[in-house]
């Protein structure tokens, strides 16, 4: 085989490491991971999170470390095997210093990492370095404390729907429940109990996703500061989309250095001027106060009171005077007040060209009930009557 063929077949072999090692959305969507093929081995993270990851992170550690000998194994099968056979000098022959240096840690290495596991495992894994790092956790004034309580407590808060789980890449996540701040990683879990925990923000930065779009994203780091020295610090890199959904499951406040500046979204500039043209406009005196005090939340939030409606105040012409069409002028809208300023803002830009936000302000947009065709002219708020 030539050398050329040698070579193409180590680069495939790297990029197929790395998507091992460091699997793409892609390779997750698809279940193409080491947790997903061996997940009738690992067991199920929602029942027994803690026991999930302490297998997770030894599987990989043993997959990972099997990878160099596969690629030797291969090699040799594949390619030194043939030159044999053409009687052209292998690489063994020809480089034997080089060959034993690159074969024996690629041998060596899974047998340390399965000694390590075996180690690990002893005692339904009580040496494992998770395991460990539980009984930092454990009450010193109970006996019966072992990092088997602490587990069962972690996993019992883990089953609950208020946790808040956010993927920071491919191989980390960041899980927060009522008492726990848990970073996971391919090796490695930290753990830190949030009322013994201070967190700080410390750095932000923004990168460019779509240079056409003008759309950015912008990441939050945040250390994680445990009050005890036993207990290691870490940090984790959101997205500052996730900063509030973290912020509501912490039960203390996030302290936010000055030198991080949250990056405002278009859409919620756009929010903004939507709702100064808004306040500008006339408003709606509703005839009956009752409509109001027996509706419903924001038919889309169900968080905030209605306080806008839709009603034609704009004329039939564009922005030169002339005459619009039928299928262009805005129509009368005959719903009842259902909806709050900041939904009706984020459903108007939603049905806009998101190539040509300058000019979202002057198109139109249609009623999410009725259809009814409307401009931001026609949004008005809601006063009720004295």
């Amino acid at each position: 085989m030539s050398q050329e063929s040698a070579i193409v077949f180590a680069i495939f072999y790297a990029l197929l490491c790395f998507c091992i090692v460091y699997p793409s959305t892609e390779f997750v969507s698809a279940g193409l991971t080491v947790d997903h093929v061996f997940s009738s081995t690992l067991g199920s993270e929602a029942i027994t999170f803690v026991q999930h990851h302490i297998r997770r992170t030894s599987l990989n550690l043993m997959v990972h470390s099997l990878l160099p000998a596969i690629y030797i194994r291969v090699y040799y099968m594949q390619f030194d095997a043939e030159n044999d056979d053409t009687s052209e000098s292998s690489v063994v022959n020809s480089h034997p210093l080089v060959w034993a240096f690159l074969v024996l840690p690629a041998v060596l290495l899974p047998g340390l990492v399965v000694a390590a596991i075996y180690y690990w495992s002893r005692n339904q894994w009580q040496n494992h370095p998770i395991a460990r790092q539980l009984v930092k956790f454990a009450r010193p004034d109970d006996p019966f404390s072992d990092w088997r309580a602490v587990a069962a407590n972690i996993n019992d808060e883990f089953r609950r729907d208020d946790k808040v789980v956010i993927r920071m890449n491919p191989i980390s996540r960041v899980v927060t429940t009522e008492n726990w701040v848990i970073k996971t990683s391919s090796y490695w879990i930290n753990i830190a109990r949030q009322g013994e925990t201070t967190m700080v923000a410390y750095k932000s930065d923004t990168h460019d996703v779509s240079q056409d779009a003008f759309e950015t994203v912008q990441y939050v780091n945040i250390a994680v500061i445990p009050l005890r020295k036993e207990i290691k610090e870490f940090s984790i890199r959101i997205n500052a989309l996730h900063f509030r959904e973290l912020q509501d499951r912490i039960n203390s406040q996030i302290t936010v250095l000055s030198s991080v500046k949250f990056h405002r979204s278009v859409l919620e500039r756009f929010v903004d001027v939507f709702k100064d043209q808004v306040a500008q406009n006339p408003t709606y005196q509703l005839e009956d106060n009752s409509i109001m005090e027996n509706s419903d939340n924001c038919f889309a939030c169900m968080q905030a009171r209605p306080n806008i409606k839709i009603c034609k105040n704009c004329l039939d012409v564009d922005e030169v005077g002339q005459t619009l069409s039928e299928a262009q002028r805005c129509q009368s809208c005959n719903c009842r007040p259902m909806w709050c300023i900041e939904c009706v803002a984020k459903w108007f830009a939603s049905r806009q060209d998101q190539s040509e936000r300058e000019s979202w302000l002057q198109q139109k947009c249609t009623c999410p009930m009725c259809r009814a065709r409307f401009c931001v002219l026609d949004v008005c708020y809601v006063q009720q009557r004295q």
